[in-house]
């Protein structure tokens, strides 16, 4: 402010200062209500960069979108082109992109209000000179211009250009080209699909391009009808006026609406029928009246919901308290969770929970209360999908239903994945949920399905069952346990390899050894196989425990090792015998006839040799069989006698070594 100072009495001070006072305190409460205009819509010029035709000195055009908000001249805070022959400009580019310009507000040089005169402004999609965008305003003529003034637009545009091609009379002689000298711009409005005082609210969705205006979210261009119900919707709001298609709820039909495949009552069942409030048509309601008055949309499995929108009838009574529920079970919903409780009827209503049953009450002081329902819509997405009409699926290894807005697992995921999608499967070596169990030590390479635990390339040696967790029973040992400690004492041994509890002995029918799993060799049986089978069996070997004759015995014998002489020597037990009586009887009778053969040859050649030999007597005959039978019972006798004290003597000896080991 410029002061003019002058000789006065001390009451023409006090005056002076009071009026100069009052002059800077309504230049201060000016410039406050400038601020706060401002203030109240968003600036854009913070986000974006500012250019000019030319400069003369430090007149640059970022000064412009720069504080002081003033109309103060000076080279350091306005921008300053040159004069120009032709035409002078100013422009700002944003930088995200389209803006929903409101108002433009322009501060321009004080005193210089004919520089002014005749200017442009222009909001463009383009930086085409001379501007070929929307025409905001046109200084007209006569007079000049303020200096401050604002200028609604309340366009679509990524460019604001200030366009002077008229240039001024200075004086009679005078005539200047076109400049420009701006000492502020702010330039208000919101990005493209954007409104409200912070720019921080979306655009419906069904305004054609997501066009709305900034102060209330209007759309600009007009509504899309394309899930409109009859394809009407109001071109300023956008909201569909009759209902909405293809299973949708909400103002712009933009959200899925479980609740149209829900089944929907009413308590007492009405004039009207409860289905007339889930069929899209808000031109259609339930109604009835009653002195209790209940409303329930069941939707069949559990859901997540995120929101709920009801259009009531004009007959809905309005007294009373109006209360939803939120329940598991159809008959107990006052146990489950309020959504809802006010003395208004609730329109739209935003949650977050994971329910069954929808039920809504009132309570009203008066005897009857009415209720009309002509569209209910509940915000959610079947189970195993999610997105903002549903049409993307949940992983399929999520436990439960996912996140309606990013598909996330919210409930965890099956056993054997992990993630925030449950997208990703154990890694090797863990299982269960969220992989948190690690594969058994037993498993072989510890591997092991990641759901399960179970040990898909089976248990190292010594371990069995599904997840290798159980040691071998006793006696059994190896791989899967398939092995059995047959040889060791008391068949007891390790059961990862094998190895003998009792390494200093095995049990009869083995060599002995660390591990007993050397058999017998045929013929021979018994402890460390030391003993020999009776030669008297029918079938070589003999069982390698005991001995026994377990293929029979020779023709005329019987018993465990063939030592006893059959009770019916002429009894042959079985077609083996026969065969073996058969064989024996053939072999014998050739063995007799070749006896005889040669005894004829050789009793002539003794007739001839020696002459008067005397016949063989049957007393010396007889004293031959007799002397034959007597030796071959002293063989068998003997035998039996061996194997006797053999056997006694082996076990004797392995339950001494079992004993003191």
């Amino acid at each position: 402010m410029k002061h003019v100072y002058k000789q006065s009495t001390s009451a023409d001070c006090t005056c002076l200062m009071f009026i100069v006072n009052t002059a800077e305190m309504l230049l201060l409460i000016s410039i406050a209500t400038v601020l706060l205009s401002v203030s109240a819509q968003h600036n854009l010029t913070p986000f974006g960069k500012a250019s000019q035709s030319s400069q003369y000195f430090y007149g640059r055009p970022v000064n412009a979108i720069n504080p002081p908000i003033s109309n103060t001249f000076d080279n350091d805070y306005c921008s300053h082109t040159n004069l120009e022959k032709t035409a002078a400009w100013w422009m700002f580019q944003i930088s995200f992109g389209t803006a929903y310009i409101t108002d433009i507000t322009i501060y321009y040089r004080e005193n210089f209000a004919r520089r002014m005169d005749g200017f442009k402004l222009y909001v463009t999609n383009t930086s085409t000179i001379p501007p070929a965008g929307y025409l905001c305003y046109e200084d007209p003529d006569p007079g000049l211009p303020n200096i401050t003034q604002t200028i609604p637009c309340n366009q679509l545009g990524q460019y604001v250009i200030y366009f002077d091609n008229k240039g001024s009379q200075e004086n009679e002689t005078r005539y200047d080209g076109p400049v420009v000298e701006l000492c502020y711009v702010a330039i208000n409005g919101c990005p493209k699909s954007f409104w409200g005082n912070k720019c921080d609210k979306g655009c419906s969705e069904n305004c054609v391009g997501r066009h709305c205006q900034p102060r209330n979210g209007s759309c600009v261009i007009g509504c899309n009808t394309k899930h409109c119900l009859n394809d009407i919707c109001d071109k300023q709001t956008a909201v569909c006026t009759d209902g909405c298609k293809e299973r949708r709820t909400g103002n712009y039909c933009s959200k899925y609406n479980i609740a149209s495949e829900g089944l929907v009552s009413q308590t007492p069942s009405g004039s009207q029928p409860a289905n007339l409030a889930n069929d899209g048509y808000k031109i259609s309601c339930s109604k009835t009246k009653g002195i209790t008055v209940i409303f329930q949309v069941d939707l069949q499995k559990e859901s997540i919901v995120t929101g709920v929108h009801i259009t009531f009838g004009e007959s809905t009574t309005r007294e009373g308290i109006h209360t939803i529920y939120a329940s598991n079970t159809s008959t107990s919903w006052k146990s489950g969770t309020i959504l809802y409780k006010e003395t208004s009827l609730p329109s739209e209503i935003n949650l977050h929970a994971v329910f069954r049953y929808l039920t809504y009450e009132s309570s009203v002081e008066s005897f009857f209360s009415e209720l009309e329902v002509c569209e209910i819509g509940i915000v959610g997405c079947p189970p195993s999908y999610y997105g903002p009409v549903c049409n993307q699926s949940c992983s399929k290894t999520c436990n439960g239903p996912c996140d309606l807005d990013t598909g996330k697992c919210i409930f965890g995921c099956l056993n054997g994945w992990r993630g925030d999608k449950c997208e990703q499967a154990c890694k090797a070596g863990t299982y269960g949920k969220d992989c948190l169990a690690t594969c058994s030590t037993n498993c072989l390479n510890q591997q092991c399905y990641g759901v399960t635990g179970e040990c898909f390339e089976g248990c190292n040696d010594g371990w069995q069952g599904f997840d290798c967790s159980q040691r071998c029973p006793t006696g059994q040992f190896g791989k899967n346990c398939s092995m059995l400690c047959k040889g060791c004492v008391s068949g007891m041994c390790d059961p990862s390899n094998g190895l003998c509890n009792i390494t200093t002995a095995c049990n009869p029918g083995y060599i002995n050894g660390k591990y007993c799993d050397t058999t017998c060799a045929d013929g021979f049986y018994g402890r460390n196989c030391q003993q020999v089978c009776s030669p008297l069996c029918l079938h070589q070997p003999c069982e390698r425990r005991k001995g026994e004759c377990i293929g029979g015995c020779v023709h005329g014998l019987q018993g465990f090792n063939c030592t006893q002489v059959s009770a019916n020597k002429e009894n042959i037990a079985s077609p083996v015998m026969t065969q073996v009586g058969l064989f024996t009887g053939g072999f014998l009778f050739g063995a007799l006839t070749a006896s005889l053969v040669c005894y004829i040859v050789t009793k002539k050649r003794q007739e001839r040799n020696k002459q008067g030999n005397e016949n063989t007597t049957p007393g010396t005959q007889s004293r031959e069989q007799q002397h034959y039978e007597d030796v071959r019972m002293e063989n068998v006798s003997t035998y039996e006698e061996l194997t006797k004290d053999s056997m006694s003597n082996e076990y004797d000896q392995i339950n001494t070594a079992y004993v003191n080991h």
